[in-house]
């Protein structure tokens, strides 16, 4: 059987724009992408996606809204599917940085966004034109 694994996003809004890191692994190396990765057995969604964020871009996030489940099977070379939030700071003190994953982080306006990997400026969109 042929499974595809869950894995989250964090569209994460600072001073209303969105945090993204360059990515230094494929697929997708060199692009920019939000910071995300796989629900680990013991975790929920929203769960990694706290985690992820903490350990991609170095921020506490909270998550506030369910953006959307992201299931086309071309989104992911490695067939992944996307359980993606909005989020927010879960303090005002905090600047993002580049961790594990991350060549650079950097914020971008919506409606400015950079050339980005996977699906994620469908994301993105979804989860800022509401």
């Amino acid at each position: 059987m042929d499974v595809r694994a869950l894995a989250t996003d964090g569209v994460v809004l600072l001073d209303g724009e969105v945090v993204l890191l360059e990515r230094d692994h494929p697929p997708h190396a060199g692009e920019w992408v939000l910071p995300g990765g796989l629900v680990e057995r013991h975790e929920r969604a929203r769960t990694a996606c706290i985690r992820e964020v903490r350990e991609e871009v170095g921020l506490d996030v909270e998550p506030v809204e369910f953006v959307g489940l992201y299931d086309d099977p071309d989104r992911d070379p490695r067939g992944n599917v996307s359980a993606a939030y909005r989020c927010r700071p879960a303090s005002p003190d905090q600047t993002p940085a580049a961790q594990s994953e991350a060549r650079h982080v950097d914020t971008f306006a919506p409606s400015a966004l950079p050339p980005m990997g996977f699906d994620h400026a469908e994301i993105v969109r979804d989860a800022t034109e509401r």
